[in-house]
């Protein structure tokens, strides 16, 4: 380690000061001013760290039990708003950061910090997970007990199943990549609670998302096994699409899909609806009258179905202007649910 640190007058200055720990390196700036008399303030307060690499796992001694995701309060930790704010800037420039097995490059960012509590985010860039994330945004701690993050995500080609983003949704623990997998693309805006470890809250949040998904896949998604009788010989516990493009909004723990349609293995979908937390929700969706099953036709119908062109395979299929549809409305919960004719949305 090496470098230069003063203090006088209640004025603190590190100078250049970098080293070596285990397999990071660091180099360091830091004004900052402990007095009240802000007259006889030399210099703004700032922060500086620059890294070539930063292996956070191994500096806090980070090993997670294998095959197993501990149950966490995220509260439990020490908050940072509990502390004192000042008119401080930051700036933070990592080549590579190594992080709860996460592998970060071109880390960049510049932020300020206010005395009510606020961190505003003006830039932040990274690549991660074969893409790239931009942000620009800001913290509003002002009450420590109810941290919110007002965010403006571009995010540019990442691969969901590289990232093990968690999330809190009534007190349960999730993964973005859980059900949903493929390649995203997007910008996410809205008013997100958070915890003071920064999982989101989703019960008490506002979400925008523009989403633009390639190479998708779902998997084991619960609202599908309910259309088992309708796509007969298919994989409805994988299933895999080639473009999915929506703007979904999620406020309050209540998701609201508008109308898209999907190219996917079970068929050519136009799917719309509302979901909450507790899973009650109600879709509707438009399949090709000739995926539809003799079963599930009997049912709706009351009579058997003519003729049935459905192979069983796996492979993605598209619509045309021909295409002949039949709509259905799903409503239920996680216990029971309900289909029933209705009409097709244009």
């Amino acid at each position: 380690f090496k470098g230069r640190v003063h203090y006088e007058k209640e004025h603190l200055v590190v100078e250049e000061f970098s080293g070596k720990i285990g397999h990071s390196d660091l180099k360091t700036n830091l004004h900052y001013y402990l007095g009240e008399d802000e007259s006889v303030k030399k210099r703004d307060n700032l922060f500086s760290f620059q890294s070539k690499f930063l292996d956070i796992d191994e500096l806090i001694n980070y090993n997670p039990l294998p095959d197993e995701e501990p149950s966490e309060n995220h509260d439990s930790i020490f908050n940072i708003y509990e502390l004192p704010f000042t008119n401080m800037s930051f700036s933070v420039d990592i080549k590579e950061v190594n992080y709860h097995q996460h592998s970060l490059s071109d880390f960049y960012t510049k932020m300020r910090t206010t005395p009510n509590h606020f961190l505003y985010i003006d830039t932040f860039s990274t690549s991660l997970a074969g893409g790239e994330v931009i942000t620009k945004g800001y913290f509003n701690g002002s009450n420590p007990d109810l941290i919110y993050f007002s965010p403006d995500m571009q995010i540019n080609k990442i691969d969901l199943d590289q990232v093990l983003l968690k999330f809190d949704n009534f007190g349960q623990d999730h993964l973005v990549s859980e059900n949903l997998h493929g390649e995203f693309t997007g910008n996410i805006t809205g008013k997100i609670h958070m915890h003071t470890d920064l999982v989101p809250v989703i019960e008490d949040s506002e979400i925008h998302i523009d989403a633009h998904i390639e190479n998708g896949k779902l998997e084991n998604y619960p609202m599908l096994q309910d259309f088992s009788e309708y796509f007969k010989d298919k994989n409805l516990e994988s299933v895999k699409f080639d473009t999915l493009e929506n703007k979904i909004d999620m406020v309050n723990g209540v998701i609201t899909v508008p109308k898209m349609t999907i190219n996917s293995t079970l068929g050519f979908l136009e799917v719309s609806g509302v979901q909450d937390a507790d899973y009650n929700y109600e879709y509707k969706i438009s399949i090709p009258w000739k995926m539809v099953t003799q079963v599930a036709a009997s049912k709706l119908f009351k009579k058997k179905k003519e003729t049935s062109n459905n192979n069983g395979d796996d492979e993605i299929q598209y619509g045309t202007n021909k295409t002949k549809y039949v709509t259905l409305k799903l409503k239920g919960d996680s216990v029971d649910y309900k289909v029933s004719l209705t009409k097709r949305r244009k």
